[in-house]
């Protein structure tokens, strides 16, 4: 019964296709194990993100994960095969105090004992067992943990494709937003441009009106000193002119409308500047402002600030 318990811990110890002992067991998405070596050899020549298994011929990803726990599994088999292949020849280890087979098991101290040993005053009231027994009590426990190995493998192989899945969807859905983002971003550069041209082409053209104003103005105030240049020389000859030619036709030449009420400086086009530079520096703070806080909201939502 012990052999036919041990065979079948031998066969869940190999692989099925060098049909040895497993070496570097890796686990596959269906659940099954193989070598690395040998599950890599298998595959060879097949193209594609999945492949066949070897054993259930599924439909699998390339993906292997390590199997350790199945590893160390293996080799206490091999351990357990050669104690029992030792014993089966007779060439069993002996109790190194007494020189007696080692043919039965203390649990206190989890070593083999021999017969003197378990009348020993040290064994006396330890639990002993016949060695068969402690060996096929531990070859059912390693069984049991290989099923538990297993499970536990097949749902981390679920996991792990899950969350791949998972994450590919999230990862495209982000590349999205982030071509939204873009999007928006050259919306606003092309908003931006598109502004900044027109208010300084109004600019502009308000500063070329104000010009022209000034210009008029200027022309104006020109043809005043050029009038009352003519008059001034006028008025001066006739100061120097002779008493009784002075006095000829002097009211005429005092009333003359050239003798009009003094110049008045009413400057409009300079107090249209003002209010335009005053309008230019409310416009240019109110900018500043709102410019500063999109600003900190972009930084504030993007998480720039914490460097995400």
């Amino acid at each position: 019964m012990a052999s036919a318990t041990l065979q079948d811990l031998c066969e869940e110890a190999a692989c099925s296709i060098c049909l040895d002992y497993f070496e570097d067991p890796v686990t596959i998405e269906c659940g099954h194990n193989f070598c690395r070596a040998c599950l890599t050899q298998s595959w060879e020549g097949s193209e594609g993100e999945e492949a066949s298994c070897p054993q259930c011929r599924s439909n699998v990803r390339r993906s292997l994960v390590s199997n350790r726990q199945l590893g160390n599994f293996v080799e206490l088999t091999k351990k357990l095969r050669l104690e029992e292949e030792m014993r089966a020849t007779g060439n069993g280890r002996a109790c190194d105090k007494h020189q007696e087979p080692l043919k039965l098991f203390c649990k206190n101290d989890e070593a083999p004992i021999c017969v003197v040993c378990d009348k020993s005053k040290e064994h006396r009231d330890h639990k002993v067992v016949p060695l068969e027994e402690a060996v096929q009590d531990y070859k059912d426990l390693i069984s049991s943990r290989l099923k538990l190995l297993e499970v536990e493998g097949a749902k981390i192989l679920t996991h792990k494709a899950k969350t791949e899945e998972e994450s590919q969807g999230l990862f495209k859905e982000r590349k999205a937003e982030m071509e939204k983002r873009k999007e928006l971003f050259r919306e606003l550069h092309s908003f931006l441009n598109e502004q900044e041209k027109l208010q300084l082409a109004h600019l502009e053209e308000g500063e070329k009106e104000i010009a022209r104003e000034r210009d008029k103005y200027l022309a104006r105030l020109s043809e005043e000193l050029s009038s009352l240049g003519g008059l001034i020389r006028e008025m001066e000859q006739k100061r120097q002119q002779p008493p009784e030619e002075l006095l000829q036709d002097v009211r005429n030449l005092l009333k003359s409308p050239k003798n009009k009420e003094p110049f008045q400086n009413p400057v409009a086009f300079l107090h249209d500047l003002c209010l335009e530079i005053g309008f230019i520096q409310n416009r240019n703070r109110f900018l500043a402002e709102k410019t500063k806080q999109f600003r900190d909201t972009v930084l504030s939502g993007s998480g720039l600030k914490k460097g995400y």
